[in-house]
Parts: C-alpha cells; structure tokens; sequence
C-alpha cells in the first residue's frame, strides 16, 4: 500500500470513529429531553448544563462536606464514604449473605459486630476515639456510628482549621480501626490503643503539617494525650 493509501485510509478511520462518537451523544442527548433545535438555538452552551440535564437531581447528602472537604489521605476518605453509605462488610452483614457465623466484634470479643458498634461502642474502638477526642479538645463521650456522623454534620462542617483536623482525624481513625479489625481476623495481629491513637496523629500532623492554614491549630495539638 502508498503512504498515501495508507494516509487515506487511517483519515477514513478517524471520520468513521468521530461519525460514531456524534451519533452516540446525539442519541444520549435526545434521552434526557434535548432535541436538536434546542441546542442550535441556545445563545450560550453550557457542558454543565447538559451534564446536569443528563445527571438528573440528585438530593444533597447532609455529609457531603465530611468526605469532599477532607483534607485526610484518599484510602482514608475511601472508608469513610463507605461507612457513611453504610456498605463496611461488617460481620453481621457477611452472617446476612451466609458467609460466616461468627459475629462477634474481633476488637472487643465481647458483642456482636455491626457499624454502630465498630465506630464507636466497641470498648476498644471507643477507648481510641474518645482519646482523639481529648486531644483535640472535645470533652463528651464517644457515640455509635450515626450519632457521630449527627454530630459532625452540626459541628464540624465549617471551614476553620479545628473542624479541617476534625475531620481528618475522624477519617484517620475509621481508617485505622477498621485496619486493626481486619489485621486481627486474617492475619491474628494486634496493635494496642496507645499505638493507634499515636498512628492516627502522627498522620494528621503528616497531612496538615502541608497545609499553611493548619499550622497554629497543630501546634496546639503537638503533644500526645
């Protein structure tokens, strides 16, 4: 074949390609309601616009700024966002699928393990988070899972650096509790409290430490509880 042909011919592709690509999106765009006179006559096109159109309305999640205005590592924010859609594949949730028998909480050895309890009533989980409480400053007592998730949406949504290290260090403990959780079952290891509260605040102090913003509010917080 000429390098012509062969030039022809990879051009012919590329159109075949591209005529495909239109067709797809003109027949998206006709099934969220958009015709083809509707965007010929717009005065300004907006890819927002049609991406929301196409979208659809999606209801706000009161704990959006939980997960998106977290400062805290991504594997971090990656178990947060799945322990507030409640999908942690905790034991009582695998006993649901007949996946095991065993329940109880490899934390605690003392109650049966769902959410609520892992994150914060398990006496191990709750010793944790209550120390990370006290370091920051907040005097209450640790609650279950929804009642923290309550808690933060009211307190901790804003953008002062006492509510950016909160949320960080509640990821990081999630994070770090739910590891702990899984290193007991599968690989029968175990760190004690002390070492997981220190885990989660060195690694605060890591992230934040990036952030000139935080600066004043982690010198406060440069001691361990």
């Amino acid at each position: 074949m000429s390098p012509i042909c062969g030039l022809i011919s990879v051009q012919v592709k590329q159109a075949s390609w591209m005529v495909q690509r239109i067709l797809k999106v003109h027949k998206y765009l006709q099934e969220v309601g958009y015709s083809e006179h509707d965007l010929i006559n717009k005065d300004k096109y907006s890819i927002k616009e049609v991406y929301q159109q196409m979208r659809g309305n999606m209801e706000r999640v009161e704990w959006r700024k939980l997960v998106w205005a977290n400062l805290g590592a991504l594997k971090w924010l990656f178990i947060l966002y799945i322990a507030l859609n409640k999908r942690q594949l905790t034991k009582d949730r695998l006993a649901q699928w007949g996946l095991t028998k065993e329940v109880t909480c490899p934390l605690c050895q003392a109650t049966d393990e769902d959410i609520d309890h892992l994150f914060f009533k398990c006496s191990n989980a709750e010793k944790v988070w209550r120390k990370l409480l006290g370091w920051q400053g907040i005097q209450r007592q640790s609650m279950n899972w929804q009642e923290e998730v309550r808690w933060a949406i009211r307190n901790m949504k804003g953008k002062s650096s006492k509510m950016q290290v909160y949320r960080m260090t509640m990821a990081g403990a999630l994070y770090w509790l739910w590891r702990e959780r899984n290193c007991r079952i599968f690989q029968k290891k175990q760190r004690t409290q002390e070492s997981i509260v220190r885990q989660v605040i060195q690694e605060v102090h890591g992230r934040g430490s990036r952030q000139p913003r935080l600066a004043s509010r982690l010198q406060e917080l440069n001691v361990y509880p």
